[in-house]
């Protein structure tokens, strides 16, 4: 890929109101469209109507979170994902922040 849009989904390692609340440069929303990086929680919000054990079975439990790539420098959205994930507020020791636009 050589540019923004992509969307990752995993299991957030402990409850992800906790991450989102850390999160500098994703903005919590329940769409993911846009051009900004957002992040969700589907059992919280699009899937919140749906019964647990339904959810359970479309593999939708209450860890799981989507975030979508927008068009920040890719650098700090990796830096703030980090930093929000070490839950210590401060940068994890990641290399220093490139300018410009990421090149692959």
């Amino acid at each position: 890929m050589s540019g923004p849009g992509s969307v990752l989904i995993f299991e957030c390692p402990g409850d992800p109101a906790e991450l989102f609340s850390r999160l500098r440069l994703f903005s919590s929303a329940v769409s993911l469209g846009g051009v900004q990086s957002l992040v969700t929680c589907p059992a919280r919000s699009t899937h919140a109507g749906l019964a647990p054990k339904v959810r359970a079975e479309l593999g939708i439990t209450d860890r799981l979170v989507r975030m979508s790539v927008g068009i920040e420098d890719p650098t700090d959205l990796v830096e703030d994902l980090h930093t929000a994930l070490d839950g210590t507020g401060r940068p994890a020791g990641l290399a220093p922040r490139r300018r410009g636009r990421a090149t692959t």
